[in-house]
C-alpha cells in the first residue's frame, strides 16, 4: 500500500511492506495517537531526574547531519550534582532551547576577566551540543579523569564535557583564592530546575525576546522563585508589542526592579556562534551589567562591578 492510499481511520495496512503504523496493521485515528503520547509524557515524568536519556552522537560535529543508534542512560552533571553548585558560583540557564545561554556565559566570563578577576568557565552540555566548543584561543588537554576538556580564552579558563560519558563530579577548581566560576548549564528539566533551585545557586536566567521565550522565561522563574535570579535578553533594546503584552508577572517585577539586561543580537555571532575572537563591545557591556547585578545579588556583597556597570543605552536594565 502507497502512503496515498492511507487516510481512513482504522484502515488496515500492510506493516511488513514499509506500513508504519500499529503492530496489528491498523491505522491509528488521532485520538489514539494522543493517547499514546500522554503515556509516554506520563512515564517520562516518572522517571528519576537522574535516569535521563540522550542520543549516541555517531557523527562529529560539522560532519553534517548527527546520526543516532539509539539512547544510552546517562546522568546529567547539572543536574545530578546541583547539590554541589557553590552558592558563590554563577550559574546560567536556558528558559528555552536555542535562548543563547553560552554567549551570555561568554561574555559575564569576559567581563570578569576584564576586571582582574580569575574567571573559571565550565560548560556542562554533553559535547555534541556545546556551545562553546570554538571559544578557546588555545586547547590545554583534559584534565588527569578524561572528563573534561581545557582551554584557554585570554584570562578565561574553560573546562567543556570531553565525551559522551557523564562526569562524576565538576572539573578541578583554580588554584586562587577566590575565583569567579560561571557554569553554563543550558537547558535543564523542570524538575533539576527545583533542585538547582534548592541548591541555593545564584542564577541568569538567558531568554530571546519573544512572545514563546518570556512566557517560557516565566515558567522557569516560578521554579526559581526561591534564588536571586537576574534574566537576560536577547534581542532588541525596545521589545514588540506583541512581546511586552505576554510577560508575566514575574519577569514584570524583575524588569521594573532592573533585574532584566538586553543583550543586543550580533549578526555575526547569529552566523558563526561565540568564537575565539574578541566579544562586540555591546555584548560585553551587556555581560559587565549582568555580572554587576548578580554580584549584588550576593548577601552582603556589593562590589565595585554592581554600582558602576554601565547601562547600554536603549537597552532595558
Amino acid at each position: 500500500m502507497r502512503l496515498s492510499e492511507i487516510g481512513v481511520t482504522g484502515q488496515h495496512v500492510d506493516v511488513l511492506h514499509g506500513g508504519d503504523v500499529g503492530p496489528d496493521g491498523r491505522l491509528l485515528s488521532v485520538a489514539e495517537i494522543q493517547q499514546g503520547f500522554r503515556k509516554l509524557l506520563t512515564d517520562l515524568r516518572a522517571q528519576p531526574p537522574g535516569a535521563l536519556t540522550e542520543p549516541v552522537a555517531t557523527a562529529p560535529i560539522g560532519g553534517g547531519a548527527v546520526a543516532t543508534t539509539g539512547t544510552v542512560p546517562t546522568r546529567d552533571v547539572a543536574a545530578d550534582r546541583s547539590a554541589d553548585v557553590d552558592a558563590d558560583w554563577i550559574t546560567v540557564l536556558a528558559a528555552h532551547s536555542g535562548a543563547g545561554a553560552s554567549i551570555v556565559s561568554l561574555a559575564i566570563a569576559d567581563a570578569a576577566a576584564a576586571d582582574g578577576r580569575t574567571v573559571h568557565l565550565v560548560e556542562s552540555a554533553h559535547p555534541a551540543r556545546s556551545g562553546l566548543v570554538a571559544a578557546s584561543s588555545s586547547e590545554l588537554g583534559l584534565d588527569d579523569t578524561g572528563s573534561w576538556r581545557r582551554g584557554l580564552r585570554g584570562q578565561v579558563i574553560i573546562d567543556r564535557r570531553a565525551g559522551d560519558a557523564a562526569p562524576a563530579g565538576w572539573p578541578t577548581t583554580l588554584e586562587t583564592a577566590d575565583p569567579t566560576t560561571v557554569v553554563d548549564i543550558g537547558l535543564p528539566s523542570v524538575a533539576n530546575v527545583a533542585r538547582l533551585a534548592a541548591g541555593g545557586a545564584r542564577c541568569i536566567l538567558v531568554s530571546r525576546a519573544t512572545v514563546p521565550g518570556v512566557r517560557l522565561a516565566e515558567q522557569a522563574l516560578d521554579a526559581l522563585a526561591a534564588i536571586p535570579v537576574v534574566v537576560a535578553v536577547l534581542g532588541p533594546g525596545r521589545w514588540p508589542g506583541e512581546v511586552t503584552s505576554s510577560v508575566g508577572p514575574r519577569l514584570r517585577r524583575l524588569r521594573a526592579d532592573g533585574q532584566v539586561v538586553t543583550v543586543p543580537l550580533n549578526r555575526h555571532i547569529e552566523v558563526t556562534g561565540p568564537t575565539h575572537s574578541r566579544l562586540p563591545k555591546s555584548v560585553l557591556t551587556a555581560g559587565r551589567s549582568l555580572l554587576g547585578l548578580i554580584d549584588a545579588a550576593r548577601p552582603g556583597d556589593v562590589s565595585t562591578t554592581a554600582r558602576s556597570a554601565p547601562r547600554p543605552k536603549g537597552t532595558t536594565r
